[in-house]
């Protein structure tokens, strides 16, 4: 039996329930871990559950279990019996059947979410610069020791190390991969590191780095509660050719997603511009791929960073705009047929004139001869 724990939500929800009153929403479905984490960091005492529910009346309710009997269990608690509830993921389709049989209709609040998690106040950015100070730390104690040979549970260590040196004890898991999949065993290379630090790249039999082959890094320490966000990548000696297109077509796509980030234009415009610089490069094409790119040469994301963590990725679809004040966190990929990829993240924040990267690592694949 599904055990189910009610209480009243923060005040730090109000905005978030104004939001679903507007929207039309008796209720909000949490189900995706960034927003469970937000909403749950926002009224302490609340255990975490596989669904969590808040409703415009201000209640909270959480269940663990399986998915659909959470959902239902938490329906039921937080006495929503009809009406539409906005949901923030993608949902199997037996739950639509279930709540329906019960008069509740399930309908998108992605967006919704997107802009609570992403929508900072003033008040909140000296701590998001901190933790991205950290992040920064990291990548200092991966690039003074980067070599040829070095297992990559010593590259861990360093970035541990200095991170808590620095004053951080925590990080936190990005729960997507390579091209935004839940797999940390993609199709550009073995994961490993700690709650710090995800590096791919390494020889996955001896946890060696080789020369020759894109090392990628993925800082995310925490600092009091603020998610720190950067990635880099470094090849050890002389990239070859389609190593190097890879990193010239990442680096400039990315510079193309931060441009068009600009104040009241969607956000999915910064994809699709990083889509038109990643696959209309003629050049990067023929030398890197030929004419055969594959369906994932190249992807991108962007992700709310409120909460301890990233939200899930901005769908194509959204229609959520860029608003000064928006802490985001974009990661770009481009793919090395056999070799791996160019893997580039930063947290960025909204200003009156576009985005501000924060951690201020590379955007560009690092040669290291």
């Amino acid at each position: 039996m599904t055990t189910t724990v009610t209480c009243q939500a923060g005040t730090g929800l109000d905005r978030l329930r104004e939001q679903l009153d507007k929207a039309g929403f008796a209720a909000l479905l949490l189900t995706s871990p960034g927003a469970r984490r937000y909403a749950l960091g926002r009224t302490p005492g609340l255990a975490d559950g596989t669904a969590v529910l808040l409703t415009t009346e201000g209640t909270m309710t959480s269940a663990a279990g399986d998915l659909p009997t959470a959902i239902t269990a938490v329906l039921r608690a937080g006495g929503v019996a009809d009406g539409v509830v906005g949901a923030d993921a993608d949902l199997p389709w037996e739950v639509f059947g279930q709540v329906s049989e019960a008069g509740v209709r399930l309908r998108p609040a992605a967006d919704l979410v997107f802009t609570e998690l992403a929508s900072g106040e003033p008040g909140e950015l000296p701590a998001v610069a901190a933790a991205v100070d950290l992040a920064a730390v990291g990548y200092t104690a991966v690039m003074d020791h980067l070599r040829v040979g070095m297992d990559v549970r010593e590259l861990s260590g360093n970035v541990d190390r200095s991170i808590r040196r620095a004053g951080g004890l925590l990080g936190w898991y990005d729960p997507c991969g390579p091209y935004g999949t839940y797999n940390p065993y993609g199709p550009t290379g073995r994961a490993a590191g700690t709650d710090l630090v995800t590096v791919r790249g390494h020889d996955p039999g001896t946890a060696r780095l080789t020369a020759g082959t894109p090392v990628r890094f993925v800082l995310h320490p925490l600092l009091d509660g603020v998610a720190g966000y950067a990635a880099a990548t470094a090849v050890l000696g002389e990239p070859d050719g389609p190593l190097r297109a890879a990193g010239a077509a990442c680096a400039a796509a990315t510079a193309s997603l931060l441009a068009a980030l600009r104040p009241g234009a969607p956000l999915r415009d910064g994809c699709e511009a990083f889509d038109r610089e990643a696959f209309d490069r003629e050049a990067f094409d023929r030398e890197a791929f030929g004419r055969e790119t594959g369906e994932h040469a190249a992807a991108c994301r962007i992700v709310a960073l409120r909460g301890g963590g990233a939200s899930l990725p901005l769908p194509r679809d959204s229609a959520v705009t860029a608003e000064p004040g928006m802490v985001l966190g974009i990661r770009t990929e481009v793919a090395v047929p056999g070799r791996g990829a160019v893997e580039l993240a930063e947290t960025v924040v909204l200003t009156d004139s576009g985005a501000e990267p924060q951690a201020r690592t590379p955007l560009r694949l690092v040669e290291l001869h």
